[in-house]
């Protein structure tokens, strides 16, 4: 047997289907309801039918919900990503000695949970007199995301060589130039998967959300309030919808992250 390798057997191949059950069971369920033609999500299924996704269709609710959505979340995008790159590349280059407290501070909203951060930020709007709007809300989905953005590009950072810069330096190029010409290039894989998790998590998000928002809705929030009627088709097809424009962006940043590996270990 090959050292540090686990052994293929029939009970871990059996207990990892398990858990890839468990996982991801809920999902195929609602997934498998949205296109059953009952209106009641239970085996067996009736029949296959695209109606509920053809009455979405035609939802005025929904169609503005999903715009919202993907007008915050792209926002969030933008926003979350600026600020992480230019805090992780200003703490890799100028914070040697605070690195590890900058570091920590970066993270700090990721592990505040979102029920407390969605609390605090609307005392601060109740404060300083902010009406609720997609406004407040995408400031709160930036501060959600800003944290995943700063720990990737940061971890791209690490095996960034600053002799590089200090080459283009030596030849005269200044700070802006060696960053839009240099820097950026080579931190575009990981900024683009940091873009995209931000999306994701702006996307999904519920719980800031709520505390955020005024009287204009975001997709998982019209979902939270056609759930007070219980769990309908229409609301299997609006997940379905949601599950895959998470997985697409997932997948996306799976990808991108994996060539930013392979660059940076190509250049070793």
């Amino acid at each position: 047997m090959t050292r540090g390798r686990i052994p293929s057997t029939p009970l871990f191949g059996a207990w990892t289907a398990l858990v890839l059950l468990f996982l991801f069971a809920p999902l195929f369920l609602v997934v498998l309801f949205s296109f059953n033609t009952s209106e009641i999500s239970i085996f067996p299924l009736q029949g296959f039918t695209l109606d509920w996704y053809g009455r979405l269709a035609g939802n005025d609710a929904f169609r503005s919900a999903l715009i919202n959505s993907f007008v915050v979340a792209a926002v969030t995008v933008v926003l979350a990503t600026a600020l992480g790159v230019a805090m992780a590349t200003g703490v890799h280059r100028y914070g040697a000695r605070w690195r590890t407290v900058l570091r920590s501070a970066a993270g700090l909203p990721m592990m505040v949970p979102h029920l407390i951060l969605g609390i605090a930020l609307l005392s601060f709007y109740n404060v300083v007199q902010i009406d609720l709007s997609l406004v407040t809300v995408i400031v709160g989905h930036s501060i959600v995301a800003f944290p995943y953005v700063f720990l990737i590009i940061s971890a791209r950072l690490v095996g960034f060589d600053p002799s590089v810069e200090e080459a283009a330096r030596d030849l005269g190029a200044g700070t802006l130039t060696i960053f839009l010409e240099i820097t950026l290039p080579l931190l575009a894989p990981a900024i683009l998967a940091a873009a995209l998790i931000s999306f994701t998590l702006s996307f999904d998000e519920v719980v800031v959300t709520f505390f955020t928002t005024g009287t204009e809705n975001t997709l998982p929030m019209l979902i939270w309030s056609m759930l007070r009627f219980g769990i309908t088709p229409e609301i299997n097809a609006i997940a379905t919808l949601t599950i895959v424009v998470s997985c697409v962006m997932a997948v996306i940043a799976e990808i991108a992250i994996r060539r930013a590996r392979m660059t940076a270990a190509s250049r070793q």
